[in-house]
């Protein structure tokens, strides 16, 4: 897997997911990760903020709005043009570039005080390289916080199990400290926000998202 085919994918959810989100589909966002990821964030007030994975900006919004100078990145350029038009329309000064969490290159050696990256870093295939990016464009005595997706959901071995009129009544979960290469190099997610009715999310254009199970 690499990065390309990763943009190729977010690119092609971009306009549902911002249909989503925007609509307030994203409950789990909403009510479980943001309130805890806030929580423990910094005074981010007059502080250089980058975000890594930002997709269509609806979190580098909120660090805006506590007094950050935020830039956000992202490889899926659909989802920047979407940040891009949002910032046009409500002028916070946030700076949009299309670019992978691996090649931070713009930017000189500690650029920001703070990275952010929420629910990201377990879709970047090069998570190392993505680290070491991330360290270079920090300051010294700076901050980097980040959300993902818990590992246990990332196995090797994961998998639903059911039947046909129920198939997903229980979760498989195995080899979790496995260093073996998956079965399958590449398998695609099919889902869309689950906290939402079931009509809007039956009538939904389902995001497909390449699975990046952790083995390493």
């Amino acid at each position: 897997m690499d990065e390309q085919t990763v943009a190729r994918y977010w690119d092609k959810n971009a306009s549902s997911w911002t249909k989503g989100v925007r609509a307030g589909y994203d409950i789990y966002r909403d009510h479980v990760n943001n309130p805890a990821f806030f929580e423990i964030l910094p005074d981010l007030k007059r502080k250089t903020v980058l975000d890594v994975g930002c997709g269509e900006g609806y979190n580098t919004r909120l660090f805006s709005d506590l007094g950050a100078y935020v830039t956000g990145v992202d490889i899926s350029s659909n989802m920047i043009e979407a940040a891009k038009e949002h910032e046009q329309r409500h002028g916070r000064g946030i700076n949009y570039i299309v670019t992978s969490g691996t090649d931070l290159s713009m930017f000189d050696d500690a650029s920001f005080d703070v990275v952010l990256s929420t629910m990201a870093l377990m879709d970047i295939p090069d998570y190392n390289g993505c680290i070491r990016e991330i360290s270079r464009v920090t300051k010294p005595n700076g901050y980097f916080q980040f959300s993902i997706v818990h590992p246990c959901s990332m196995t090797r071995a994961w998998k639903w199990l059911g039947d046909d009129a129920h198939p997903k009544q229980y979760m498989r979960i195995s080899n979790y400290f496995s260093l073996m290469k998956p079965e399958k190099e590449v398998e695609i997610s099919e889902w869309y926000f689950s906290g939402v009715d079931a009509e809007i999310r039956n009538n939904a254009i389902k995001f497909r998202v390449p699975d990046l199970p952790n083995t390493q």
